[in-house]
């Protein structure tokens, strides 16, 4: 046998260096748990952690614990249906998630009828891939363990416009399976699934568009409480009757004691103005609907509809983020880059909601705060140079014409190659030439390879820029009518004409300012 000797150590030593690992480790954890400050940016698409593009359609969000869950539709695929999941604890870094029985979507949607055909329901048809499925709503339910996911499902029985269809996971990622639909919620066709909500007391609820006038899509809203276990409605709550404009894709929050909804005008695919509802008691009197508040000015909120407001409670404050959905790839309803859209919102004199189109902003989801930082000094001026061949951006003989063309070359200091940022509101800025006066513009023109030229200031979005930081003090100029960003077409010579490109995430796409 081997003998092995402790060695005795003072009893208040073995407590200061246990008290020692104790208190590291709390410090490690706290910095550990506390994400950092991340910076949002609207008009581009949004990357998973593998670099890949997210699809979240007419999704939901959720938290539980210290996560945020995303799910969405996933329409990449003609006459497919999927559901992603995505979960972040920034808010910012998006990690897919997968299970092993169904990787290519975390709700079973062949689970609808191996239950309908194992009970023998004989009263509406099957599912098939061609059907429509949209807007997921999740929500955990501590009472059974589960997750429970709400989802829209039109499958042209006539039991209703669309059916809720109801599916349960013991895991966040699934495989969600069916449980049940339910036709007609409330008594009325459905439209649109809206958002879970949960209030002080516990109780949840969901919204979600009715035909109220059967002669009218979208002519109304209900407020309904779910069964104790999420998968049913335990009562409807409220309905409330549209006229003209009729409304779909609700969202429903709490700020103090005030209940308020948002709602987007019914317009199809196409992007639509946002209406504010607001009441102090769900049950009760909801005040008239009107447009919310938008800075700057916009007649379609951005360019989105309203997928979800959350409400992000943190250390410093509480703020609410308007998550909005471009319907552009397949669906065609925008031209614009991009399909999730996140604006902070800021709440008037009355307490109206105020959607605030910047171009990027800064999120810091642990202290529940956000601010905007200007990537730029306006009293200052600059030069541009891009990261890559390390070229000035100037006017081509430091001309004062209008439609005289930017190119880039070694910088000397010459006329032309001095420029100034002209704030635009909501983060967009006119980038001017200090000699001729006059801003950089891509004249209205969407296409890849369109020639940067400058001309007389106007208010043209196809004059006005933002400014995006990729990090390393680069950013890129990214067009607000276009979508498209500033670069060189890959050519390292003097004289090379600026281009507008989709980004590719090029060095030849980032720039750099140096103060004059």
């Amino acid at each position: 046998m081997i003998s092995i000797q402790r060695t005795q150590y003072p009893k208040s030593l073995a407590i200061l260096v246990t008290g020692f690992i104790v208190l590291v480790s709390m410090l490690l954890f706290a910095q550990s748990a506390k994400a950092a400050p991340v910076n949002i940016v609207n008009n581009s698409d949004w990357y998973d952690t593998n670099g890949n593009a997210i699809w979240a359609q007419g999704g939901f969000m959720m938290k539980k614990d210290n996560t945020y869950y995303w799910y969405g539709m996933n329409y990449e695929v003609p006459n497919t249906k999927k559901v992603n999941l995505y979960t972040s604890t920034d808010l910012k870094n998006w990690t897919k998630q997968e299970n092993s029985v169904n990787p290519d979507s975390v709700v079973d949607f062949g689970s609808i009828n191996t239950k309908l055909d194992a009970i023998g329901d004989t009263t509406t048809t099957r599912y098939a891939p061609t059907q429509w499925i949209g807007r997921p709503l999740a929500a955990y339910n501590s009472a059974t363990s589960k997750f429970v996911i709400l989802i829209e499902w039109g499958n042209g029985d006539g039991n209703g416009r669309n059916k809720m269809a109801v599916f349960t996971s013991s895991t966040a990622a699934g495989p969600f399976t069916y449980e049940k639909f339910i036709a007609m919620p409330g008594g009325y066709n459905m439209g649109d699934l809206g958002s879970v909500f949960t209030d002080t007391d516990g109780s949840t609820y969901i919204t979600y568009t009715i035909d109220y006038n059967p002669a009218w899509y979208n002519s109304g809203i209900q407020i309904s409480k779910l069964t104790s276990d999420y998968t049913g409605i335990a009562e409807v709550t409220k309905t409330l009757q549209s006229t003209g404009p009729y409304k779909e894709a609700t969202t429903l929050f709490k700020r103090g004691s005030e209940y308020i909804m948002i709602a987007s005008t019914t317009n199809g695919w196409t992007s639509s103005q946002s209406w504010c509802y607001s009441a102090t008691s769900l049950s009760g009197t909801w005040a008239a609907p009107s447009y919310c508040g938008t800075s700057p000015s916009s007649s379609n909120s951005f360019d989105t509809q309203v997928d979800q407001v959350l409400t992000i409670e943190g250390s410093s404050g509480t703020s609410y983020i308007y998550f909005g959905d471009r319907w552009n790839g397949r669906f065609g309803g925008s031209t614009a880059v991009g399909r999730n859209q996140w604006y902070p919102l800021t709440f008037d004199a009355n307490g109206k909601p105020v959607i605030n189109g910047y171009a990027q902003w800064t999120l810091d989801a642990a202290a529940g705060t956000w601010s905007t930082s200007a990537p730029v000094d306006i009293t200052k001026t600059y030069s541009i140079s891009n990261r890559w061949p390390g070229k000035a951006l100037g006017i081509v003989g430091g001309s004062a014409a209008n439609s005289a063309k930017l190119e880039q070359r070694t910088y000397s200091g010459a006329a032309g190659q001095s420029w100034k940022f002209i704030d635009a509101g909501g983060g967009y800025y006119n980038i001017r030439n200090v000699t001729s006066g006059l801003n950089l513009t891509l004249g209205g023109s969407t296409q890849n390879g369109a020639q940067v030229t400058q001309y007389t200031p106007s208010t043209s979005t196809s004059q006005q820029f933002s400014i995006v930081a990729v990090g390393g003090g680069y950013f890129k100029l990214v067009n607000r009518a276009s979508g498209k960003v500033l670069g060189n077409a890959g050519s390292g010579a003097d004289g090379a004409i600026i281009v507008q490109e989709a980004d590719a995430n090029e060095w030849s796409q980032n720039f750099s300012f140096t103060a004059l």
